[in-house]
């Protein structure tokens, strides 16, 4: 008898492994699969291909057509053209740099043609690296703490949880910090509401984008998915030349600083989240609220400054301007401008803030506050030189 349940024990473990072994086979075909179907697809939806003077390939889909490349946006339903009825109310102050001129980054000089957007021509070599990117940025979300040796930050956020915020804003400064293999650096805004954030700003990221250029990014994570940019199930670009993932080819000095106005705004009247550019605010693009959970009703925090990631036991890369704290903005990476969107949709200076920078001296945030000036209003510097590995 104890002989028959030995091997009753035995054949159970041997069946439980033997569906695990299945089950893992199964699920690395069908993500092996869906790298080869996406680039497929999309080649069967152009109705364009045009090029960047840096090399990227774009296909020009029509904006009806492109949740093809969204799996769960399938039955969902959205109008076209998507625009923001109730646009964010209240005094804007300085201005950013006047980045980008379609002129000088398509090859065509203008990008897709009227009705389609630019979305980034992938092989299936790109979608292995991006999932791969997805997963390091995915591995730092828990509490901010100095024992985890991957992720940095150096942030400055919102404070009282209790508020509805319709969105941030900020001027963020640009610059090319050096870094190599697995390793990002970034400097960007951030909303979030629970488990759910969307963060755009500018990034330097060889595994996602196999340069180190600095480039325009936004991050999705949702209670379902994640992603980069275009690819997944999130954001829908609505722009027929300003693309996501372009490079930012003008870079800050002690000379001269260059900039990139970025907004984030909630519209409470449909629930969709809204991507301004530049200094017109110009909607490059939309997040429906059918996508989100949490972040379909607004977020609860905002934050503002840099990220950076490095593989355990290599020296973490530079942040912003690759120099320690300077306290001048000639010097330090900046957010000048911070702001965040209240329940009325006015845009307002960002209060009652805290700051979190888990490794100093390696990496820290000055929140100069409220100055006053009519040119910084609510000013706060980072950066930082790296070198840490965790000891």
């Amino acid at each position: 008898m104890a002989k028959m349940v030995v091997l009753l024990v035995l054949f159970t473990l041997f069946l439980s492994f033997s569906n695990k072994e299945v089950g893992c086979k199964r699920i690395y075909r069908e993500d092996h699969m869906e790298l080869k179907r996406q680039p497929k697809l999309l080649h069967e939806f152009a109705k364009k291909t045009i090029r960047t003077k840096y090399g990227d390939t774009y296909d020009c889909i029509r904006i009806y057509e492109q949740h093809f490349n969204y799996r769960s946006l399938k039955n969902l339903t959205y109008d076209f053209p998507v625009r923001s009825t109730s646009n964010p109310k209240g005094i804007r102050d300085q201005k950013s740099s006047s980045l980008f001129n379609p002129s000088n980054y398509w090859l065509n000089g203008k990008g897709c043609p009227d009705g389609m957007v630019p979305i980034k021509r992938y092989t299936e070599d790109d979608l292995k690296r991006a999932k791969l990117a997805t997963e390091i940025q995915n591995s730092k979300y828990k509490p901010l703490t100095v024992d985890r040796p991957g992720t940095h930050y150096a942030i400055v956020r919102t404070k009282n949880t209790n508020i509805v915020y319709h969105g941030g804003s900020a001027i963020i400064s640009i610059y090319n910090p050096k870094v190599e293999g697995a390793q990002y650096s970034s400097a960007r805004i951030k909303v979030i509401n629970g488990p759910e954030s969307i963060e755009v700003g500018w990034t330097v990221n060889p595994t996602l984008y196999n340069d180190t250029q600095t480039r325009l990014y936004t991050f999705t994570k949702t209670s379902s998915s994640s992603c980069f940019d275009t690819l997944c199930n999130s954001l829908i670009p609505v722009r027929t030349d300003i693309p996501l993932g372009m490079p930012l080819e003008s870079i800050s000095t002690p000379e001269q600083q260059f900039d990139l106005q970025l907004m984030l705004f909630w519209d409470s009247s449909n629930g969709n989240w809204f991507l301004k550019f530049g200094q017109d605010e110009t909607v490059i693009g939309f997040w429906p609220k059918n996508v989100f959970t949490a972040l379909g009703d607004g977020a609860n925090y905002v934050e503002w400054g840099g990220e950076v990631f490095s593989p355990p036991d290599v020296p973490s890369p530079p942040m912003g301007s690759n120099r320690n704290l300077q306290q001048d903005i000639k010097y330090d990476a900046y957010c000048k401008q911070i702001k965040t969107i209240n329940e009325t949709d006015y845009v307002v200076n960002a209060v009652d803030t805290e700051k979190l920078s888990d490794i100093q001296p390696y990496y820290d945030v000055f929140d100069e506050g409220i100055t006053g000036s009519a040119d910084f209003q609510h000013l706060i510097l980072f950066g930082g030189v790296g070198g840490y590995t965790g000891d």
